[in-house]
């Protein structure tokens, strides 16, 4: 047999999944002038990439080449699956991998975090929330379509309204309970939010702004005081791990309202709640529940802990982090969090630390507020408008530094406390529309 008749033999094995990783690169570099001459460039590089090794992802993309080989050559070969399915696998294993070393690495600083949890223990709850999953009781039969993609005005109302009301039975009967159950109230048709102990938690699905379904979930735990922008979050497994990163996959099925919501739709949509369900209920609500005070929320122990967690192992597949929240020392555009611990710093007597991060703060937004309330006299009262409530509010307590006797001081910063968390408190959701003077 000649080398040709050899090598579409072996093309023909790997199309079949018969030919295992090691075994396909022994013998390509064992025939490497040979196949220079017989095959070109374009069918070298798709059966053996610059960054080959052996393993089944490469092994896949080497029968894509080989498959792409005998579709040129107009006699296409049926490919076997097995080395996607092996890929699948091994990828796991070696994310497994990864994600023990991960917690192996930061064992040291989550073991001192519970420590501390031991200490200062947190009213559990036990919740099956696991009895939610799957299709809602009493959900409405999907209806039929005569079509797939909206293309009229008529159509494109269909779908959307179709598409509200299967998101609204798996709101009702997922996400709801699952609030609900930690002490979440409502606070708007797809808002849940608590206040415990000087802290607020809110949870809420965005609306699309062209009409459709969900852009995204926002969820957060900080002090009434704060916005939800700064450093003191979750660990990055919670945030930003695989339950996160499963849920964000064709989220746009709960999202634009523009395709026909028929049977295999409602069951998508029934298996993304699912997906946010199990994001929530087994990852951060559970999390939130073990911080029921200001004083674990800033806890030494917490911050080294999320601190530890912050870059995530590297993907086995792309070599780089699977999450990374590391802002490598840089501050935050916003000086959030100076103002985050400047008011936690003054409301535990340190005036001299509280008041320099505070001074940070508005001084380095304060360009971009003038600008902004020349164009919105009233954004500091708006609660879509994060940053000017921020800044007004770090305006408020800096201005407590004027009252000379310490006596005094201490007085205002406790009223200028309590006045803040009384607008913030609407600012959250907590509370019906709150005013306030500029």
């Amino acid at each position: 047999m000649g080398f040709q008749d050899e090598m579409k033999q072996m093309f023909l094995h790997v199309a079949a999944g018969n030919v295992e990783p090691e075994e396909w690169e022994k013998w390509w570099n064992s025939n490497k002038d040979r196949l220079e001459e017989a095959l070109n460039r374009g069918d070298r590089g798709r059966m053996m990439p610059f960054l080959w090794s052996a393993d089944y992802y490469w092994m896949a993309k080497t029968q894509s080449g080989v498959a792409y080989y005998f579709h040129a050559q107009g006699r296409p070969v049926k490919t076997s699956d097995y080395y996607e399915e092996k890929a699948k696998e091994e990828e796991s294993r070696n994310r497994q991998k990864a994600m023990e070393a991960y917690h192996r690495d930061t064992a040291f600083a989550r073991r001192l975090w519970e420590e501390y949890l031991e200490r200062h223990p947190a009213e559990s709850v036990t919740f099956d929330w696991k009895s939610l999953l799957g299709t809602p009781p009493g959900q409405k039969p999907a209806k039929a379509f005569s079509y797939k993609n909206a293309r009229t005005a008529e159509q494109w109302k269909a779908c959307k309204d179709e598409l509200k009301l299967r998101l609204k039975e798996n709101l009702q009967a997922k996400i709801a309970p699952a609030a609900k159950a930690y002490g979440m109230k409502k606070a708007g048709p797809k808002t849940f939010v608590r206040e415990k102990n000087g802290l607020v938690s809110r949870i809420q699905l965005i609306g699309y702004f062209r009409g459709g379904g969900y852009e995204a979930m926002s969820c957060y735990l900080c002090p009434i005081y704060a916005i939800e922008y700064g450093i003191l979050g979750l660990p990055g497994h919670i945030c930003q791990g695989e339950s996160f990163q499963r849920m964000h996959e064709d989220w746009g099925v709960i999202q634009y309202g523009t395709e026909a919501v028929d049977a295999a739709m409602v069951e998508r949509i029934n298996r993304k709640f699912d997906d946010i369900l199990t994001f929530l209920a087994d990852g951060v609500l559970p999390e939130w529940q073990k911080i029921d005070s200001l004083e674990t929320y800033f806890a030494k122990e917490r911050r080294n802990y999320l601190k530890a967690t912050e870059k995530g192992p590297k993907d086995p597949r792309t070599g780089r982090p699977m999450w990374n929240l590391d802002t490598e020392g840089k501050p935050d555009p916003w000086r959030a969090d100076d103002y985050l611990f400047g008011v936690w710093d003054l409301l535990n007597g340190k005036e001299a630390e509280g008041y320099a991060r505070l001074e940070e703060c508005v001084r380095h937004n304060s360009d971009y507020m003038k600008d902004r309330l020349r164009e919105f006299p009233e954004a500091c009262n708006d609660p879509r408008d994060a940053m000017a409530v921020m800044y007004r509010n770090a305006q408020l307590f800096l201005e407590t530094r004027k009252t000379p006797d310490a006596e005094q001081r201490r007085n205002a910063i406790g009223e200028t406390y309590e006045e803040v968390c009384r607008f913030m408190r609407y600012y959250h959701g907590l509370a019906k529309k709150t005013g306030r003077d500029g």
